[in-house]
């Protein structure tokens, strides 16, 4: 049981980085981008790029983190923030972000190929951390997701652009009128969450073992589940979210099926649906939120 709930901290961990990186976006737009899987394949492929000349693991996060906050500001740059501006409904820019999704899947086939690729990182030997059976990779993962959270928290809650980016998301037309560049905190907002995206793209296909160009698009699918869990555009319940969604989807592999066997990590997706079905049904706005708290409480 321990062992297993040290597999799932991994995972929450991950899960964690990439929702609150999406919460970030939907809440300077009040759009679901369903291109944000896209950012993490994007730092995936830099960094396998990166770390097959350098050899440097240090240096390939760098890279991930780079390539991720560069896509998703161009996203916003040269489709959601026109859209915006021109006063698309957000249903239209929705249906965009897929769209540029499938785009940057297809350039991605063309560049890589579709079949998987890998890293050549050793994730060293399990060691016992306290209750846990851990490797040198899964401490990493852990304590870096924690550290990217932190610095996020300090940059939204005690910094001049933390400020900005939260007018902006309880209402971005009051913010404009109040000096406020909406358009421009918007976009250093996703290059802030593409820069956490793309590093989480990183340490997933590290996790996972291989990845292909559509692997951050079945991603983005549970990192969707987490953040309506927590509350869609609130950054702490999205990371509460994340968090029981990793714990759920690791132990749920621990359920024995009457034949004997266990229940397959290839059935994750299905009871990320499950989860989001009943949130949806129990609590629409998020199991952490109510009417009356601010955005990023």
């Amino acid at each position: 049981m321990l062992v297993t709930l040290g597999f799932a901290l991994v995972t929450a961990s991950i899960l964690a980085l990439s929702a609150v990186a999406f919460t970030l976006e939907y809440a300077v737009t009040n759009v679901a981008n369903v291109s944000h899987g896209e950012i993490l394949t994007a730092g995936a492929y830099a960094a396998y790029l990166v770390h097959q000349r350098t050899g440097s693991p240090l240096a390939a996060a760098v890279a991930a983190a780079l390539a991720g906050g560069l896509v998703a500001l161009a996203m916003h740059s040269a489709v959601i923030g026109p859209f915006i501006r021109f006063g698309a409904s957000p249903t239209v820019v929705f249906i965009a972000t897929l769209g540029m999704s499938f785009v940057i899947q297809n350039v991605l086939v063309i560049f890589f190929g579709a079949a998987n690729v890998a890293y050549t990182l050793d994730p060293g030997a399990p060691q016992q951390i306290g209750p846990f059976l851990l490797t040198p990779l899964d401490v990493e993962i852990i304590a870096s997701a924690i550290a990217i959270t932190l610095a996020l928290f300090l940059i939204i809650s005690r910094t001049k652009f933390g400020k900005a980016l939260r007018a902006v998301s309880q209402n971005r037309e009051l913010a404009r009128v109040t000096g406020i560049n909406a358009t421009r905190v918007a976009a250093s907002t996703f290059f802030l969450a593409g820069l956490v995206a793309g590093y989480a793209g990183f340490v997933l296909a590290e996790s996972v073992g291989s990845f292909n160009p559509y692997f951050g698009f079945g991603f983005f699918l549970i990192t969707l589940t987490a953040a309506v869990a927590g509350g869609l555009g609130r950054a702490f319940g999205t990371l509460v979210g994340a968090v029981m969604v990793g714990l759920v989807l690791e132990f749920a592999q621990t359920v024995r099926l009457p034949g004997g066997g266990y229940v397959s990590a290839s059935y994750n997706l299905a009871f990320a649906f499950a989860i989001l079905a009943i949130v949806i049904l129990v609590r629409p706005r998020g199991l952490f939120t109510n009417a009356r708290r601010t955005v990023f409480e």
